[in-house]
């Protein structure tokens, strides 16, 4: 174990050392402007603020900490919403994204990511399940919500063609601006079903609405969460990488798996653009 941790820390060191782009050459790590993190903060428990304007929170926010720890640098988080990051950091005005952002072969088209963590789509309904809803299957004529922008947006419009040429009636789609907004549509019967990746979908369930929500059948299609860099930025991506598995091999990713209740998503090997392995 010893022998593992010190290899890593040579790496990270040297990543550093060829970093200097990105901390202005000669300039001394302490002064070394922050990392600027990419984020929609509205994905409990992933990243959210505790309350309006306070520190953010989180399974991603507490990564993307230790990264920029072990690369020397502070974590300066720039909230924007979900479907402005990838233009973000391919633009240069983030240096990262981490926002349980899925790893889609469409996305690696500009952006690399470096993946750590493996997670699922689950489907949010109000108790009782009232129109016994498991599986995309059962959307047909339905009003779903998801976040506009992510993967579940748009695998409900590609429901709702499946439902058309079935000669059923299609998916009503309602976008929200984030799933805590989509829980309370459910809440107030605008929508029927709210979908969005599994770790907030069960957190919310568990804290919105008083036992009012649930999640309804299993998660499916599974697809591992990425950090976003700017395309072909390999030093970056490389440092980023060093580190995760850094954290990987001194338990730092366990703990922190271990903190916010989502062990079983655990990915150790941190795999770079691997989405495509998980695409059926």
């Amino acid at each position: 174990m010893k022998a593992l941790l010190m290899r890593h820390l040579v790496t990270t060191l040297a990543l550093l050392a060829g970093l200097g782009f990105l901390i202005g050459g000669a300039q001394p790590l302490a002064a070394a402007p922050p990392l600027r993190i990419g984020t929609d903060i509205s994905h409990p428990p992933l990243e959210f603020y505790q309350r309006p304007g306070g520190r953010v929170r989180g399974f991603d926010a507490d990564i993307a900490r230790a990264i920029a720890k072990r690369l020397g640098r502070r974590a300066e988080f720039v909230n924007m919403p979900f479907g402005d990051l990838l233009q973000a950091v391919g633009a240069g005005k983030v240096d990262f994204t981490i926002s349980s952002m899925f790893d889609l072969p469409i996305r690696e088209k500009v952006a690399d990511f470096v993946d750590y963590f493996l997670s699922g789509t689950a489907i949010m309904v109000r108790a009782g399940n009232p129109h016994s809803v498991f599986t995309l299957a059962g959307f047909c004529g339905l009003t779903a919500s998801a976040e506009v922008g992510t993967f579940q947006f748009t695998a409900l419009h590609e429901q709702s063609k499946r439902c058309r040429s079935l000669g059923l009636g299609g998916v009503h789609v309602v976008s929200v601006a984030g799933d805590e907004q989509g829980a309370q549509a459910l809440l107030a019967g605008r929508v029927e079903i709210h979908i969005a990746d599994f770790p907030i979908v069960s957190y919310l369930a568990r804290t919105v609405g008083n036992g009012k929500l649930v999640v309804a059948g299993r998660p499916f299609n599974q697809i591992p969460y990425g950090i976003a860099v700017r395309k072909g930025n390999v030093a970056l991506r490389t440092a980023i990488a060093g580190a995760l598995k850094g954290m990987v091999a001194d338990g730092t990713y366990d703990r922190l798996l271990k903190k916010w209740h989502l062990e079983a998503g655990a990915l150790r090997s941190i795999p770079i653009d691997a989405g495509k392995l998980y695409q059926h």
